[in-house]
């Protein structure tokens, strides 16, 4: 099967830009061109051969395209493409377009799930249809009978018309017979229409089936608008596409999975304890030639990341491969992101492009989520730096609960811990929504049903520990944490306690904070309303204070210490190191004041009470 892109247009509806770029050549908000990732998703599915059409800055396309040198492209140029419509392209090509086509046009943006539905539909000829959508007024719609389409045009209106995308699957018959009225088209001078005018005088004598993309995306990029919009719609589906295998010894997997990217040379980063985990036989037997990197501290530093991304590009690494917990999985997303840049640029910066470098993760805590994040964290000059990038969310995703087993039951406490905070401010968020809300109960529901057993040991319970915790990655992916991470982070390194323990520590304080002063939210009443719920639900308590109670029984059985505060200037030093990103996610709105006796309820919970 052949992909057929139509990519001679104009673009004037994108102004100022396309007077300098192909329309495709837009970027989404990974950093990616819309030309770009139709090529990578089609490439994954295994597609090898595209045809191009061409008109304005067809060097551009043909410079994106240098970047898949396993795909084989044809670019046909339209030498009148301001003067005729895509017909006249199609017509160009016609000697490359004998074969079953994937057929689209150069500023769709679509999902790869879409396309995997499209390739296993046992149907041979397919078009994208919405009976969900409005009908656009000035886009295509389909006419519909008995499920098949019988007419493609953006002037039908009637009831049996439908949304539309030029996103067809066509075997090589129904092309043939669609080229041919093409060619009858252009031989009578008809160069100014659109294809599917030819292909409306056949389609009723077709089988062309309504494909819906209901449940999916695909959508078209007109205007700057639309690039907006677009690309703010497709993250959701991008990142729920992370392909993430969570099977019995799961592990098992690396090798298929290196094999489907063609990886030759990857870049593994680990820790020291990987030497003794089971893992290393494992990798060690697989027919690639791993580039280990173990050279970095439990908070990256952003030297050290220098060091790893130097020996990624002197080894010539093809992938990322990391194996261990949050610092591991943070340092290989910084290697994975920086790899794209040019060699002797600035790492640090606001904005960063995207990178075609793949990340297998591999998580060995029940904790963090970080496997299923578009987050990293690294220190620079001892202060703590964010990283945050759409594309530096791992492609893959191997949870294998072996590797829990060796854990110390402190980290066990504590990283559960953390991913159970994460599911619980994963639903108050300001950020949060329905496909977060959705992660974030089945990771409390998972965490809470097991995590006695998983303490105990039981390798069932460990499995679904571990899935619970990369569903409060998958959450805060979405909605980001709140107050209570916000309190944390100084607390673990100002008293040596587990970041999860810290978290933990602020939460009861946080969750009675927002009960009490849930009136003064900016968000309408449902969103604490329904927050407090699915807390009760969760926990199976009759009121959301009752479900905050429980919450401190269960931290109560983890016999965690609550540190003593020390001097008043800890105080000060805690509330000043307050992160007022991670603050503003918190529905209620919190100051100095706030924070600091929030603080002093923390420990003062940890103080024993005094005789008379």
């Amino acid at each position: 099967m052949k992909a057929v892109i139509f990519n001679s247009g104009l673009g004037n509806r994108m102004g100022e830009f396309t007077k300098t770029h192909h329309k495709s050549m837009a970027r989404l908000q990974n950093g990616e061109t819309i030309f770009g990732r139709q090529i990578r998703i089609l490439r994954d599915f295994g597609i090898r051969e595209f045809v191009v059409t061409t008109g304005p800055f067809a060097e551009q396309l043909h410079a994106v395209s240098e970047a898949f040198p396993d795909v084989s492209f044809t670019f046909v140029p339209n030498p009148i493409y301001d003067q005729t419509n895509y017909i006249y392209s199609m017509y160009l090509a016609r000697e490359y377009l004998q074969d079953d086509l994937l057929l689209l046009h150069g500023d769709l943006v679509f999902n790869e799930h879409l396309i995997a539905r499209m390739l296993q539909d046992p149907s041979p000829d397919l078009g994208m249809v919405s009976r969900e959508k409005p009908q656009p007024e000035k886009d295509f719609k389909a006419r519909v009978k008995n499920g098949e389409i019988q007419e493609v045009s953006i002037h039908i209106f009637d009831k049996d018309c439908f949304a539309f995308q030029a996103l067809y699957k066509l075997s090589r018959a129904t092309a043939a017979a669609w080229l041919a009225r093409v060619c009858d088209f252009i031989a009578a001078g008809n160069d100014k229409v659109y294809a599917e005018n030819a292909f409306n005088e056949i389609l009723p004598s077709l089988h062309v089936r309504a494909f819906s993309y209901a449940g999916d995306y695909v959508d078209e990029v007109d205007n700057l608008a639309d690039l907006a919009r677009v690309s703010a719609e497709i993250r959701p589906f991008d990142f729920a596409g992370q392909k993430i295998a969570s099977d019995v010894n799961a592990g098992e997997q690396i090798g298929k999975i290196l094999e489907q990217c063609g990886a030759r040379r990857p870049m593994l980063v680990c820790g020291h304890s990987f030497a003794k985990s089971f893992l290393r036989e494992e990798l060690k037997a697989l027919p690639v030639s791993f580039v280990k990197f173990t050279e970095f501290s439990p908070n990256p530093k952003l030297s050290e990341i220098e060091k790893g991304l130097a020996l990624f590009r002197k080894e010539h690494c093809d992938m990322v491969v990391s194996v261990g917990g949050g610092s591991a999985i943070d340092t290989a997303k910084c290697i994975q992101l920086f790899a794209a840049l040019p060699e002797g640029e600035a790492l640090i910066r606001k904005t960063y492009p995207y990178t075609a470098v793949r990340h297998l993760a591999v998580p060995t805590t029940a904790g963090t989520g970080s496997e299923s994040t578009r987050f990293s964290v690294i220190y620079v000059n001892g202060e703590k730096h964010s990283v945050a990038h759409d594309c530096i969310l791992p492609n893959f995703v191997v949870l294998d609960s072996r590797l829990l087993k060796s854990l110390p039951e402190y980290q066990k406490k504590a990283t559960f811990l953390d991913a159970l905070c994460q599911c619980i401010e994963a639903v108050w968020s300001v950020n949060s929504s329905a496909p977060c809300r959705a992660y974030a109960q089945k990771g409390m529901q998972l965490l809470l049903e097991n995590w006695e057993a998983y303490l105990c040991g039981d390798e069932a319970a460990s499995r679904k520990v571990l899935l619970g915790a990369n569903y409060s990655g998958r959450a805060i992916n979405l909605s980001q944490t709140t107050a209570a991470h916000a309190m944390s982070y100084k607390m673990t390194s100002l008293y040596g306690i587990a970041h999860g323990h810290a978290v933990a520590l602020c939460l009861p304080q946080v969750w009675k904070y927002l009960l009490a002063h849930r009136s003064e939210s900016a968000l309408p009443p449902e969103h604490l309303a329904s927050a407090f719920a699915v807390y009760e639900q969760a926990f199976h308590a009759a009121t959301p204070e009752d479900a905050e109670a429980a919450f401190e029984t269960l931290l109560a059985k983890m016999e965690l210490a609550v540190p003593a505060l020390g001097g008043p200037e800890n105080l000060e030093t805690l509330v000043a190191a307050v992160n007022p990103e991670r603050l503003g996610n918190s529905p209620v709105p919190m100051d100095a004041d706030a924070i600091r006796a929030l603080y002093r309820a923390v420990f003062a919970a940890g103080t024993p009470p005094q005789n008379a």
